[in-house]
C-alpha cells in the first residue's frame, strides 16, 4: 500500500477504527507535564501510559488493595506499545532511562489544585523474565490513579505515529477536543517547543522558531492529520511584531469518527447499502461486491473484515498490496476467526483437505522456529526452558534428560511444540493465513 496516496491513509484510518479502542483515562495533570533532564522518546511515553492503564486496570479490578509495586507482562507491554525488536536489553534501558527524566506536575494548574510539584518520571522498575516491575511515587500516586480530571486518550492510535513529536502533540491537543472553542490554550512557542520535544540548550538550532517549526511542528501536525480521529490547525499570534510570539491550535474530530461516541452498530442494522459503501471504500468492484454480499451474511462480511483489518495494521509484516483482495481470499477461505457458517462455495471438500495440509505445514515451521531458537538460547534460559517442562510433565519417561546428548527427538518434539506456544501462544486463524499467502499455498493478488 503507497504511503504517498491519500486514498489509501484514508482508507487505513477507518481500518484502524474498526478495531477496539484502547482507551486511557489519563489525568489532565500526566497530560500537561513538562519534562526535565532530558527528551522523553515515544516509546517512553507509550510504556508510561501502558503502564498506567495497566495499573487503573488492575485498580478497578482489586479496589481498595493497596499496592505499592505493579507488574505488567513484558509481553503485553511489548504489544502495548508496539516494541517490535527482539533486543531486550534495548527496551530495559529505554525503561530504566526514564529515572533520568524529572516531570514538572500540574504544569497549567486547570484543576484547581494549588499544589506543585516535582519527581522523576519512574521511581522503580525492575525485570525478570516475564514481567516488569514499576511504581510511582507516593505523593503524586494519588493523582494517577484518582484523577477528578482526566482526557480520554486511546492508546492505539498514539502508536501508529512513528515521530516522538507527534504522540507528544497529539496527547496535549486531545485534551480539548471536547472543548466549546474547539481552541487549545495559547502558549508561547518555547513552551509549545517544551510540549512536544523537549529543553533544549542554548546552542541548540530549536532555538529558531522556522526551525524548530520547520523540524517538529510541521512534521507532528502533518502526521496527527493523516493518521489520527483528529484535524488540527496552527493558528501563530505575532502579538503586533514581525516575529511570532504565541501558538495555538484548533482541534476537530473528523466526521467519519463522531459516530464511535454513538457505539458499535450492529453489522445487521447498517444493512446491505452500508456495507457495499465500505466494500467499495476498499477499493472491492462492483461485481465482486456484489458477489460478496449476495454469498455471505454481513455477520460474515464483518468478521472477514475485521480480520483484514489487523493485517493492514500489522506494521511489523509487508504492506498488503490489494487489501480489496486480501479480503477476498479470506472470506472465500473462510480464515476470519469466529465467523457463522458462510453459504457453500465451489470447491468445498477440496479446500478443507487443503486447509489442513496448510496448517500441518504451519505447526512443522512452528516447531522447527522453535527448535532454531532453542538452541540460540543462552545456556541458562535454555536450562530454565527445560525446568519449566519438566515440572508439568506427570511421568517421567517423559523429562528431558539433563544431559544433552540424551535429548533424542522423542522427548524433544513435544518439549518444542511446547516450547512454542509458551513463546506464540496458540496459532491464531491470521497467521495460518499469513503463512499460506507467504508460503504460496494460497495468492491474493489476483
Amino acid at each position: 500500500m503507497s504511503r504517498d496516496d491519500p486514498n489509501n491513509s484514508q482508507m487505513a484510518l477507518a481500518l484502524l477504527f474498526e478495531q477496539k479502542p484502547e482507551i486511557l483515562k489519563k489525568p489532565v495533570q500526566a497530560v500537561h507535564m513538562a519534562i526535565t533532564g532530558g527528551i522523553q522518546s515515544k516509546t517512553q511515553r507509550l510504556a508510561f501510559n501502558a503502564m498506567l492503564k495497566h495499573a487503573l486496570e488492575e485498580q478497578a479490578r482489586n479496589p481498595g488493595e493497596k499496592v505499592d509495586t505493579y507488574s505488567i507482562s513484558r509481553v503485553e507491554l511489548m504489544r502495548t506499545i508496539n516494541y517490535t525488536s527482539p533486543n531486550r536489553k534495548h527496551l530495559k534501558d529505554t525503561l530504566t532511562a526514564m529515572q533520568k527524566l524529572t516531570v514538572q506536575w500540574d504544569y497549567l494548574r486547570q484543576d484547581g489544585d494549588s499544589i506543585w510539584g516535582s519527581c522523576v518520571l519512574l521511581p522503580f522498575v525492575g525485570f525478570d523474565r516475564d514481567k516488569i516491575y514499576y511504581s510511582y511515587s507516593p505523593q503524586i500516586k494519588p493523582m494517577l490513579l484518582e484523577p477528578k480530571i482526566y482526557a480520554r486518550l486511546d492508546l492505539r492510535i498514539q502508536r501508529a505515529f512513528r515521530l516522538d513529536a507527534s504522540a507528544a502533540l497529539y496527547e496535549w491537543v486531545n485534551r480539548f477536543r471536547t472543548n466549546p472553542s474547539k481552541l487549545t490554550n495559547e502558549m508561547g512557542w518555547e513552551e509549545w517547543r517544551w510540549v512536544i520535544y523537549g529543553e533544549v540548550n542554548e546552542k541548540s538550532v530549536l532555538n529558531e522558531y522556522k526551525i524548530f517549526k520547520r523540524e517538529k511542528l510541521k512534521p507532528a501536525i502533518l502526521e496527527i492529520n493523516e493518521k489520527s480521529d483528529l484535524a488540527i490547525t496552527l493558528h501563530e499570534n505575532r502579538d503586533g511584531g514581525r516575529s511570532v510570539k504565541y501558538l495555538q491550535f484548533t482541534v476537530e474530530e473528523k466526521d467519519i469518527f463522531k459516530l464511535e461516541q454513538d457505539g458499535d452498530k450492529d453489522a445487521s442494522s447498517g444493512g446491505r447499502a452500508e456495507w457495499d459503501k465500505r466494500l467499495e471504500n476498499l477499493g472491492v468492484s462492483p461485481r465482486d461486491r456484489k458477489k460478496i454480499l449476495d454469498s455471505y451474511s454481513l455477520e460474515d462480511v464483518e468478521a472477514g473484515w475485521q480480520f483484514t483489518t489487523e493485517r493492514v495494521n500489522d506494521k511489523t509484516k509487508p504492506a498488503i498490496k490489494s487489501p480489496a483482495a486480501y479480503l477476498k481470499r479470506a472470506l472465500e477461505g473462510k480464515y476470519a476467526p469466529e465467523a457463522p457458517a458462510q453459504k457453500p462455495i465451489a470447491g468445498g471438500g477440496g479446500e478443507i483437505e487443503a486447509m489442513k495440509d496448510i496448517q500441518a505445514r504451519f505447526s512443522k515451521k512452528r516447531h522447527d522456529d522453535a527448535a532454531a531458537m532453542f538452541v540460540e538460547m543462552p545456556d541458562e534460559d535454555r536450562e530454565a526452558a527445560v525446568a519449566e517442562y519438566n515440572a508439568l510433565q506427570e511421568v517421567s519417561v517423559a523429562l528431558i534428560p539433563a544431559t544433552a546428548s540424551k535429548r533424542t527427538a522423542r522427548l524433544m518434539v513435544p518439549f518444542y511444540g511446547w516450547l512454542a506456544k509458551k513463546y506464540w501462544g496458540e496459532p491464531t486463524a491470521q497467521e495460518i493465513f499469513e503463512f499460506a499467502v507467504t508460503s504460496g499455498a494460497i495468492s491474493i493478488n489476483r
